[in-house]
Order: structure tokens, then C-alpha cells, then sequence
């Protein structure tokens, strides 16, 4: 249950109460009068009686939240008569004690996951010709606590740590087939603190869950008859086996389908997720941005423009 969650349950509560007419919440300053207002605006112009949640300051543990609010209920003062003096002051704020409680009894009782309203030594404070209207009532000191233990799990805080940040500075002709530089090369450390870049390779012995991103403008060559365009790049993973693993963009952007000239600029961007579980046996894992050839399939280059940039992350 969220801080909203508990002002819109009391709020719900003041709706269906058959005597509460008007509920408010905010600093006192924010409070409706009828004084002097005759515009008929609910927004502007109280409604008797009303229900006022001023905010106060709340407490958290490691497991919970206790949100604290001072509730003011009050109605429109009458008249006194002259041998009862107080009568209809005190009739009023015995009335709106009344409606706390009834608030706070819906609060606890009328709800299954049952919010923990704190019941003990709650104060109560009667008042009159308190505001700006000539109004009198009670306020009550609210605490209400909800289970909310931190976790981290659902924050939504970037865990990874950055690694490597490279550019690339010159222009380069990549194309996925046999005889073709295959890698994006970023041959400029911005940020490499362990020394793990190697132009077209991120080589480390530390198993993990890595982020690659890749924001990188690129244009098409000319095909020759026949050919197709390039995939859009995956990370692979070198390795022992005979097939090394390779992973597509978790998400991506302005990959080239079709070709238009060889002046349109593309300007790429993809994030890719890569798990790996192990270190590769007799060496690193090695993993780098490149083009895979779509066998039996004769295929187009493209041009690395200069200024793409990589950079590459570890979740911690």
C-alpha cells in the first residue's frame, strides 16, 4: 500500500459516510472556507461537515512505513442560547469526534488486508473559531502503519558498473562475408581502468552479467547484384567450442532494412544483455559488436562512421 493508497482509502471513507459532506487534504493553508465565497466552487468552497488530512512527518523502519496526519473534522458553529452557554460547541465537537471515529473504525475493520491503525494513546483535540469560518470540531492524531520493507530488487536503479567506454575515430568498411572486416572497432579508451579493451575485443576472466551499448552512425555501400543487406550486429562469444555463442540486441533502433543511397546516415542504437556463466577453459571470455554472415547468403558492407562510441557494463 502506497502513501496515495492510504489519503484516497480515507478519502473513499469520508465519500460513502452518510454525514461527512467534504473531505480536504494538504497544509492548513490549504483549507476550504465558505466565508466570503459565494461561487459555489467544491473545489474552492467548503462543504460542512469536513474532513481535513494535514499531513505530518512520517517514520520508516527496515519493514514498515508509518504515516502520520493530524485529521480535522469540523462543521459550521451555531448559535449559543443564553442559559446553555457552549451547548452547541460542545455538541458539535462531541459530533465530530463521532465522525473520527467512524473513519477510523472503517479504516481498521472495513478493509481485508487491514492497514495497522495506531489505536493507543491517540490524542484528541477539541477547537473553535479555529479558521477563517466560524467553525468548531476535533482533531485527532493519525498513525497508520503499512508493511513496506526496502528492496532492492524492484528499485528502479542501474546496478551496472561501467567497464569500458571507447570511440571510434575514423571510418571503416565492415561487411559480414568471408574475406571482410566482420568487428566494429573502437580503437579510443575514454575509460578502461582494467586495461580489458583491445580495438575490437572486451576480454575478461570474471564471469557476470554484462551490458553492451552501442550508439553508432553507419551508411550503406552500394550492394552488388545479388547481394543482401547485413543483419543487424549480435555480441559474440569466443570460445572452445565449434559454434561460439552469439547474442542479438536485447533492444535496438536504426538498423538499415532496405537500401536508399550511400549518403543516408543510420544512426544505430542497441543495448544488449549477455549472461556469462563461466570462464572460457585455457583462457578470458572474449566478446565483441560484429556483423554475422547469413550463410549461402552473398551480402553488402556498410561504413563505420567515425564518432560511434561502445561502452560496456558488469551488474554488481
Amino acid at each position: 500500500m502506497t502513501y496515495q493508497d492510504v489519503v484516497n482509502r480515507i478519502q473513499t471513507i469520508v465519500n460513502n459516510h452518510y454525514q461527512l459532506a467534504d473531505f480536504g487534504y494538504g497544509d492548513l493553508s490549504d483549507l476550504k472556507t465558505r466565508f466570503e465565497n459565494s461561487s459555489g466552487d467544491s473545489a474552492v468552497q467548503a462543504d460542512y461537515p469536513y474532513l481535513f488530512l494535514n499531513p505530518g512527518v512520517h517514520n520508516r523502519t527496515l519493514t514498515t512505513m508509518t504515516y502520520n496526519f493530524n485529521m480535522l473534522v469540523m462543521d459550521m458553529a451555531r448559535g449559543e442560547v443564553a442559559d446553555q452557554p457552549y451547548n452547541n460547541i460542545l455538541a458539535i465537537q462531541s459530533q465530530c469526534q463521532q465522525m473520527i471515529d467512524d473513519v477510523l473504525a472503517d479504516l481498521y475493520y472495513g478493509f481485508t488486508d487491514q492497514p495497522e491503525v495506531m489505536r493507543a494513546n491517540m490524542s484528541y483535540t477539541p477547537f473553535n473559531e479555529r479558521f477563517q469560518d466560524d467553525v468548531a470540531g476535533m482533531t485527532a492524531s493519525l498513525s497508520i502503519e503499512v508493511p513496506t520493507g526496502l528492496n532492492l530488487c524492484v528499485a528502479p536503479i542501474d546496478r551496472y558498473v561501467l567497464q569500458v567506454d571507447v570511440l571510434n575515430n575514423i571510418d571503416r568498411t565492415l561487411g559480414p562475408d568471408a574475406g571482410d572486416d566482420k568487428a566494429f572497432t573502437y580503437p579510443i579508451e575514454i575509460y578502461d581502468p582494467a586495461g580489458n579493451w583491445n580495438i575490437n575485443k572486451y576480454i575478461t576472466d570474471e564471469p557476470g552479467t554484462y551490458k553492451f551499448v552501442v550508439n553508432q552512425a553507419i551508411t550503406l555501400n552500394q550492394p552488388a547484384v545479388g547481394d543482401v543487406l547485413p543483419n543487424q550486429p549480435v555480441i559474440s562469444q569466443l570460445t572452445d567450442t565449434p559454434i561460439d555463442p552469439n547474442w542479438p540486441a536485447t533492444w535496438a533502433s536504426g538498423w538499415p532494412t532496405a537500401f536508399v543511397d550511400t549518403t543516408t546516415v543510420y544512426n544505430y542504437s542497441a543495448t544488449y544483455i549477455i549472461d556469462v556463466p563461466d570462464r572460457r577453459p585455457g583462457g578470458y571470455v572474449w566478446e565483441f559488436v560484429w556483423l554475422l554472415d547469413q550463410f549461402g547468403l552473398p551480402e553488402s558492407t556498410i561504413q563505420q562512421l567515425a564518432g560511434g562510441e561502445l561502452k560496456i557494463y558488469k551488474l554488481v
